[in-house]
């Protein structure tokens, strides 16, 4: 599941098929090939009729092919019980799960809040130096103290294309960021800052999700020369995941005329879950600009990295289809090259800068993953494992990013930004930011 984006669940086939009466030809291709499969083809390959109901499962069987009791729940008992189902012999599920994002790892503001600060040291120090050639000349600063407060506020829309390994969903997320920070002398800084997001979505198969989250991070600013800047940060953060995915097989008969009928057999129901996700990341940026009058043009460059672990958790639902998935963890290592161009000008006793970032993203270390699972209602002390792949991590996109600073007199900062992803296989995001520094 952004902010982005890598993110966990339980993936999705996307693409609907008809299969005729061949679950022991799967079973056995299954098993010589012992590769993992989307979602859906495991249900089809435990829950599928081969002689007896769910076969595949290998579940001790009375006559009349009923379950030993004791090795599955109501649901699955009742599912697996009983001769095989008419035209049982395929089907599709359907579930959903999580994607890759492609937000940043901090607070989405925060480069814009880095040039918002750098700018108006800028601009202090050009007054200071030689204030009839500033572009400031006339504009009061100020000095106020080495500390600053800002806060930052983010929208994001996503939406992201069914695969052939999960489902599509589209979300929205509303997140806040607030910081206290000190500056020391006019070339480094250091500060802590709080965040906390509100996620919320739909699942194009049918469910919804829900992810409250909060994390702290701890960030730095180094200028060694005016026209280059190092920034650093590094944060920990707790989310909470809701999701309801619905789930279901369709079975298709074919009579002797070649007419297919189909019904849904379990029936859709829906299979809800609750787990944790702990994040650690960190990121390390610079840059430097060129400077040309009011305009400036400099390259940029970041890395950050990302590790993330997802509780082991278990879905309840009136269907034989819920599973208990084992815990996950993954890691992102990516870099950002791009650059920026900015042009600064006076009006209305404000210093405006207009900025442009466009940056090529990178993913170097998160792979397409093979999560693991078993049905929730198998109570045998080694149930049947199922084992499906996550959508492949895109390796290469774009982002773009239109922001405007402003700085006012009285140690009062502002910026707007508006950013989008470009060129990514199967995520389109959106995303617009506010926010205000007040020197204290």
């Amino acid at each position: 599941m952004d902010n982005g984006s890598g993110d966990t669940g339980a993936p999705c086939a996307g693409a609907k098929r008809v299969s005729l009466n061949i679950a022991a030809l799967s079973a056995v291709l299954f098993a010589l090939t012992a590769r993992a499969q989307t979602l859906d083809q495991q249900y089809d390959f435990y829950l599928a009729t081969t002689s007896e109901r769910c076969g595949n499962l290998g579940f001790a069987r009375l006559a009349f092919g009923e379950l030993v009791p004791g090795q599955a729940g109501p649901n699955l008992f009742a599912y697996c019980s009983g001769p095989p189902l008419v035209g049982g012999g395929g089907g599709n599920g359907s579930s959903s799960g999580g994607g890759a994002g492609t937000g940043e790892s901090r607070s989405e503001g925060a480069q814009e809040d880095a040039a918002l600060r750098r700018r108006r040291e800028h601009l202090r120090k050009a007054n200071d130096d030689t204030p009839a050639a500033a572009d400031a000349a006339d504009f009061d600063l100020g000095r106020f103290g080495a500390t600053s407060a800002f806060l930052s506020l983010d929208y994001a829309h996503e939406r992201q294309k069914t695969t052939f390994y999960e489902a599509g969903r589209r979300s929205h997320d509303l997140a806040g960021t607030l910081g206290l920070d000190h500056r020391f002398g006019t070339q480094a800084l250091a500060g802590l800052a709080l965040k906390y997001d509100e996620q919320s979505g739909v699942i194009d198969s049918g469910g919804d999700f829900h992810i409250h989250g909060h994390g702290v991070w701890a960030y730095g600013s180094w200028t060694p020369r005016d026209a280059m800047f190092v920034d650093m940060a590094a944060g920990l953060g707790l989310r909470t995941l809701h999701t309801a995915r619905t789930v279901s097989r369709e079975i298709f008969n074919v009579d002797r005329f070649g007419n297919v009928t189909s019904f849904f057999n379990p029936a859709p129901e829906l299979a809800r879950s609750d787990t944790h996700e702990h994040d650690v990341d960190a990121e390390l940026r610079t840059g430097y600009d060129f400077s040309f009058s009011s305009v400036s043009v400099g390259p940029r460059v970041a890395l950050t990295i990302k590790h993330t672990s997802l509780d082991a958790y278990v879905e309840s639902g009136n269907t034989p289809m819920t599973l208990a998935f084992d815990s996950q963890r993954t890691t992102s290592l990516r870099s950002l090259v791009g650059f920026q161009a900015t042009r600064a000008f006076t009006a209305a006793g404000t210093v405006w800068v207009p900025q442009l970032n466009t940056d090529w993203v990178h993913e170097y270390r998160d792979d397409q993953r093979v999560i693991t699972a078993h049905f929730a209602e198998d109570l045998r002390p080694n149930p049947a494992q199922l084992r499906f792949q996550n959508t492949a991590p895109d390796r290469d996109w774009l982002l773009l990013r239109a922001s405007l600073v402003a700085v006012f007199a009285h140690g009062v900062s502002a910026f707007t930004a508006l950013e989008s992803t470009a060129a990514h296989s199967y995520i389109d995001r959106y995303r617009a930011s506010v926010g205000m520094r007040v020197e204290l």
